[in-house]
């Protein structure tokens, strides 16, 4: 199972903050999650934007991290720290 997390423009384009779905070898990689939650719901389409920066499990991580089984990944729009 996957916990996933949306935040800002990113919860408000998806209409929800917060989901789970069972884990598939398929979605190992971010690609792979990514094109199966596009497939699931069109309104994912937000999230295969470069710019929509990967957390697993607390950790900003690039897009071709490995993704398990019980990872929580959470999808934020770019920000900026100050």
């Amino acid at each position: 199972m996957l916990t996933l997390l949306y935040f800002a423009s990113i919860r408000d384009a998806m209409g929800f903050s917060e989901d789970q779905i069972d884990f598939v070898p398929d979605m190992a990689s971010a690609d792979g999650l990514i094109t199966a939650l596009v497939q699931r719901d069109s309104r994912a389409e937000i999230l295969t934007h470069a710019s929509v920066r990967m957390i697993i499990n607390d950790e900003i991580v690039p897009r071709d991290t490995a993704i398990k089984d019980g990872d929580t990944i959470a999808f934020c729009p770019p920000f900026s720290g100050g």
